[in-house]
């Protein structure tokens, strides 16, 4: 195995026999001198192939036990439910429930709610999501509310291959509609250009997906913050701006408002998206994604 490239001192990225790249994880295999040829195998924990660089960032950012973790949950999942897998599953699962885990750290409560139609639609996903908040909950000594098994249960529906809504727009299709139509709302608001390939482009782009979901079955979070809603509203006028915009197209296409901890966490995200390329346009922090 030859070592090319070092994320950091226990993650790298190798070239295996058939010259094929991949992630390595194990206790310092980045740290020798790069490149290097790595002879003793046995060094190497786990290795994924085909990860999207996007996702080299959140190896410096994730529990190792988290990780780790949700790889082998991913795993199990990936040889009981046949079919294509985005290769990415592990690191998209690991970087949401570390999300929840933050929140829940920093007093935030966002309870979304449990869809009975998805229970219902994809019984076999909805079992599994369950199966990874229960072991998460029990390993990381944390309590991820029921609705995460929702959020998480979506993830694998859209990371496997063919699983699409029936009617005459498929479920992708709306859901790009919408997400383009938010994605514009957000850069004429703030005259810049989103990077589609970055991270946190990512994040907001799943979370537009559960937003969607949650709409078109009339489920509401509940409003529990609503002293924090009033904080980001006042801190951030402009972001906040900018949600109304986007509540207004939502109201139009849903027939219905959003709630305020929905646009609570509208404002998390966009914040963090526009926020990180207003630095690196000003080049006050490298781009690193």
């Amino acid at each position: 195995m030859r070592v090319i490239q070092k994320i950091n001192n226990n993650v790298a990225i190798g070239l295996d026999g058939n010259n094929r790249e991949v992630v390595l994880f194990g206790k310092g295999v980045g740290f020798p001198a790069i490149p290097y040829e790595l002879t003793d195998l046995s060094k190497i924990d786990r290795t994924f192939y085909d990860v999207n660089e996007r996702y080299y960032k959140l190896f410096d950012e994730l529990d190792t036990n988290l990780l780790n973790l949700i790889g082998y949950m991913v795993d199990v999942i990936k040889s009981r439910i046949e079919g294509n897998w985005d290769p990415n599953l592990t690191f998209i699962l690991a970087d949401h429930i570390n999300f929840s885990i933050q929140r829940l750290k920093m007093g935030m409560k966002i309870d979304f709610p449990y869809s009975y139609e998805i229970e219902t639609d994809f019984p076999e996903f909805n079992k599994y999501a369950m199966w990874i908040v229960k072991n998460v909950n029990k390993k990381m000594h944390v309590y991820l509310e029921k609705g995460e098994i929702t959020c998480i249960a979506m993830h694998l529906i859209s990371a496997h291959e063919g699983n699409q809504n029936d009617g005459k727009e498929t479920w992708s299709e709306k859901l790009n509609r919408i997400l383009i139509s938010i994605t514009e709302i957000i850069e004429e608001h703030f005259k810049f250009k989103m990077d589609k390939k970055k991270l946190d482009y990512q994040r907001f782009r799943y979370h537009i997906q559960y937003f969607v979901k949650r709409k078109e079955a009339k489920e509401e979070i509940k409003e529990d913050n609503l002293e924090m809603f009033e904080k980001m509203k006042e801190s951030y006028p402009e972001t906040y701006s900018c949600v109304c915009k986007i509540q207004e197209f939502m109201e139009k296409e849903f027939k219905e408002s959003c709630s305020k901890d929905e646009l609570l966490y509208l404002m998390i995200h966009i914040n963090r998206l526009y926020s990180k390329e207003d630095c690196n346009r000003k080049g006050i922090t490298p781009d690193e994604n």
